[in-house]
């Protein structure tokens, strides 16, 4: 996700009706090959480390784009707030409840620092002509919510699987707690329309 990120701020400049611009300074990967990606694709990033904490001590660093597995949310999250970088991190802020506390926390101590968790879907143009329907009633009064997710990365048997699929790294919730929110998103905003009666949303 970090290097997707990279590339749609490569493709900034065709946002013509915006007033800034996103600079990528520095880039903090565990992986040497991932980081030559970067030198070879980002040559003006003069900071490729494999330590997160030497990206959080340049000054030239305003805000941390977090895209990390959830067991390193309680460590990462909070280092990134406390070192006064804004943060765009990754759902679901938080392996489990104490880890969600513990980012929480972190950000009430340094109420300067702006966080916010990255999620595109809500963005989609679909999503936001729902989320516009909804606003306006357009629907009536909602009693129940039927939601699905199609998601194909599992396929194939002779993948091997990911750290998605493995507890000690996604946490005791499995997919829902990584994908669960792209069904959820909509049905919730759905739950919050004056329109909506204690609605029963199932989700698969």
């Amino acid at each position: 996700m970090g290097r997707e990120f990279a590339g749609a701020a490569a493709r900034w400049a065709h946002l013509l009706d915006l007033q800034v611009r996103p600079q990528l300074v520095a880039v903090c990967d565990v992986n040497p090959a991932v980081r030559e990606w970067y030198r070879a694709n980002f040559p003006a990033v003069r900071n490729l480390t494999g330590d997160y904490r030497a990206l959080l001590a340049d000054p030239a660093v305003e805000a941390v784009y977090c895209a990390v597995p959830h067991h390193l949310h309680a460590e990462i999250y909070p280092a990134v707030i406390q070192a006064g970088k804004h943060l765009m991190g990754e759902k679901p802020f938080g392996i489990d409840l104490a880890a969600n506390a513990a980012i929480l926390a972190a950000l009430a101590a340094n109420p300067r620092v702006l966080a916010r968790c990255s999620s595109e879907f809500p963005f989609y143009p679909a999503a936001q002509r729902i989320g516009a329907m909804l606003e306006r009633e357009a629907f009536g009064r909602i009693i129940e919510v039927d939601s699905f997710f199609l998601h194909s990365s599992d396929l194939d048997p002779e993948k091997p699987l990911n750290w998605k699929r493995l507890v000690e790294f996604n946490g005791e919730y499995g997919c829902l707690g990584d994908l669960g929110m792209h069904v959820c998103q909509i049905p919730f905003r759905a739950a919050g329309c004056p329109s909506t009666s204690a609605p029963f949303s199932r989700t698969s």
